[in-house]
């Protein structure tokens, strides 16, 4: 790598000795990658501004700020856009696979480990209380997002209305909400701007003294080599290659003797990419006589097209998942939750992982199915911002910059929040709020108006009692106070301490054991 450090080398060396490079770097960011898209910038900064000079901290700062505005985990977004910028499409591929591939390996190898001990008491009991580690991680995570993603109090309202209607409407799906408020984000800013059109004039008025700059600016601009523009035919010519790969297949490959446009060429590169996907769901379909393969893939390209935010906002749509399909179980899922904090890698990637080897293992009992079916998941979820990622490539700075877009965002970035907020209160349920039926095949957990239901029915069966005794009876039933006083410990030593996300694991599966808090006896 020693003679890529020079600037701009990189362009110079053979085009898959660079696909190689890209790869082996990204793999290497992958494997060391703990704490999500932000804990990766210094790492880029380092690797690819400072050493290989292969980009420049504003363009980082452009690829992180889309990044955070299209669908995916911010991490991948970033690797896909400067994997095109070192090797065009491929290389964006490329660079998105080897980034995600050590955690996929990892996230693997422990679910084949917790299959085989679900029953241990160690792991139930440990379990438990890792559950009440996450719960108060999630919401440390949401006070950080919550500074950038709400900043008004319209932003705030639409927050807490999808919240409250993604707990308690469970007939609507979320990526309705997702709609919904993207639609208000763009009506409450275009709303904004025509109340503020009278001041914008009369600022617009006093920037004359300016005209005298920005003239010098336009002259230095002029003097910079000029750069490939793309112009809206290119853009409209790579969407149109990737709908006629993904409809057509090989079929659409036969156009390329009629039509020549390179960007074309490389919209079918992509859909030839999925349909590699297609195609080994297909095999397996039929010598299984069963469609899970393709149920898993397209179930997570949904989850992958609506999560906006970065990999926690993949948990709502996962809850969801859950109850739609039955694959997984709300305690599952924030085991899953626990090992994604607690491994390199962004952390939807990793749950998508987990759930795709779970969930193919139960239907084709198959140990190398049940890997095809982690692969499966895996790629369904970073599909649709690959997708999106290489077309936005074509016109980052307009995008980044346009007004329209940032209204829409506006209104996703709110819904995203409250979405998480929801998620963090089913994983209320099942960490720190208590058991209807610990005999019941799968447990039921108290909500706050099950319990208060449940309340009055007791005292209208026992002749009622003081209003004391009655706020009491409601604890005992919402809380599993051993779970309780333990969220209150980390909720110090969280906001507190600020410690890697995996300290806080570990002690609590330690105070999970200790206190038999599954249950389950040693």
């Amino acid at each position: 790598m020693e003679e890529l450090n020079k600037e701009n080398t990189i362009y110079e060396v053979p085009y898959f000795k660079r696909l190689l490079l890209l790869f082996l770097l990204f793999f290497k960011l992958g494997i060391v990658n703990f704490g999500g898209g932000y804990a990766l910038l210094p790492l880029l900064s380092r690797e690819l501004v400072d050493k290989r000079h292969w980009t420049t901290n504003s363009e980082l700062a452009d690829y992180y700020a889309v990044g955070q505005c299209t669908p995916g985990a911010i991490a991948v977004n970033v690797s896909t856009f400067i994997g095109y910028r070192v090797c065009g499409i491929l290389g964006g591929i490329l660079a998105t696979l080897a980034f995600v591939s050590p955690a996929f390996v990892i996230i693997f190898v422990i679910a084949v480990a917790l299959s085989n001990f679900n029953d241990n008491p160690f792991v139930i009991n440990a379990l438990a209380g890792i559950n009440v580690a996450v719960f108060v991680l999630i919401l440390s995570a949401i006070t950080k997002l919550s500074k950038n993603s709400i900043v008004d109090i319209w932003g705030l309202l639409i927050a807490i209305s999808v919240a409250l209607l993604s707990i308690f409407v469970k007939a609507i799906p979320l990526y309705v909400y997702v709609i919904v408020a993207a639609f208000l984000g763009f009506l409450i800013k275009f709303i904004k701007e025509k109340k503020n059109e009278p001041k914008i004039e009369a600022i617009n008025k006093n920037e004359e003294a300016k005209e005298e700059t920005q003239e010098e600016v336009k002259e230095e601009i002029k003097e910079e080599p000029k750069k490939d523009k793309i112009t809206r035919k290119d853009i409209l010519y790579f969407i149109y290659g990737i709908l006629v790969g993904a409809f057509l297949g090989l079929f659409g490959i036969i156009s390329l003797s009629f039509i020549k446009n390179r960007k074309y060429k490389n919209g079918l590169i992509v859909s030839s990419f999925f349909w590699i996907i297609i195609g080994i769901c297909l095999l397996v379909s039929l010598i299984k006589d069963d469609f899970t393969f393709f149920k898993i893939y397209f179930n997570f390209f949904r989850i992958g097209a609506c999560a906006f935010g970065g990999g926690l906002a993949t948990l709502p749509f996962l809850e969801e998942l859950g109850l739609d399909t039955g694959w997984f179980n709300q305690e599952q899922l924030t085991a899953m939750l626990a090992i994604s904090e607690s491994t390199p890698g962004a952390m939807g990637i990793n749950m998508s992982t987990y759930v795709g080897y779970t969930v193919s293992l139960g239907a084709y009992d198959n140990y190398f199915l049940a890997f095809i079916g982690s692969i499966i998941s895996t790629l369904g979820l970073v599909s649709p911002s690959i997708i999106v990622i290489l077309i936005v490539s074509l016109f980052l700075q307009k995008f980044n910059s346009n007004k329209y877009v940032g209204w829409v965002f506006y209104g996703l970035r709110a819904a995203s929040i409250g979405l998480i907020i929801a998620a963090a209160y089913s994983v209320l349920k099942v960490s720190i709020f208590g058991v209807v039926d610990y005999n019941a095949s799968v447990k039921e957990h108290y909500d706050i108006i099950t319990a208060f239901t449940s309340t009055i029915d007791y005292y209208k069966a026992n002749d009622g009692g003081n209003f004391f005794s009655f706020i009491y009876k409601y604890l005992e039933l919402l809380f599993n106070f051993k779970a309780l006083a333990l969220g209150l410990f980390f909720g110090i030593i969280v906001f507190k301490f600020k410690k890697h996300p995996i300290v806080y694991i570990v002690l609590g599966a330690i105070f999970g054991i200790l206190l038999q808090m599954g249950n389950a006896s040693l």
